[in-house]
């Protein structure tokens, strides 16, 4: 198998559990339990291919610089979601009641989604030399928006592929799984306060 055919059956593993589920092939009801396939294949292709910490982003040494951009990001993402919500181009949805869902997004979700979308890809990306940066920011950032294509909302769908984008360019230019997790937590958790997905 060519290099290239093991990025595209990688990538092709990455969209199709997202795809049946927005196709309710699988049921929106068990997205959850799906996700955690997709989980367990990335913690398992992640050992198989012994990918190091440093690969897959769990350092010390850039933690500041990358938290930094990614503090920054944040606020940005937060002032616009304000603006956007005030403006009334936004329609509000109806946010969880329960309150552990917060709790389990902060500290299970997003870091998870970090790792599996981020950390595991990016190392994957970059074993393929032939790929511009440009070109592993943008896959990063497809297979990550592809996610939110469950929600059948094209305006998530959207705003997760700009989002993606600018998370993805941050960590492959800090590549500090810490920092973006913090990103994503505070992101993710604000547009679930503000009922946005």
């Amino acid at each position: 198998m060519t290099s290239k055919s093991k990025l595209s059956l990688f990538l092709y593993i990455y969209l199709l559990i997202p795809s049946l589920i927005g196709l309710r092939i699988i049921p929106y009801e068990y997205r959850y339990e799906s996700m955690s396939i997709l989980i367990i294949i990335s913690i398992l292709y992640a050992w198989k291919r012994k990918f190091t910490w440093k690969e897959l982003g769990f350092r010390r040494n850039n933690f500041l610089p990358a938290l930094k951009w990614q503090l920054g990001f944040a606020l940005f993402v937060l002032i616009s979601i304000y603006l956007l919500m005030h403006s009334g181009l936004v329609r509000r949805l109806d946010p969880p009641e329960n309150p552990w869902f917060y709790v389990m997004y902060l500290f299970i979700s997003g870091p998870v989604q970090e790792f599996v979308y981020r950390s595991v890809v990016f190392a994957e990306l970059n074993q393929h030399k032939y790929l511009s940066p440009m070109m592993k920011i943008s896959l990063a950032a497809f297979t990550f928006s592809w996610l939110h294509i469950i929600y059948l909302e094209p305006i998530t769908y959207f705003s997760s592929l700009m989002i993606g984008f600018c998370w993805s360019w941050m960590y492959y230019y800090r590549m500090n799984y810490w920092a973006i997790s913090i990103g994503h937590a505070l992101i993710g958790f604000s547009a679930i306060w503000f009922g946005l997905i």
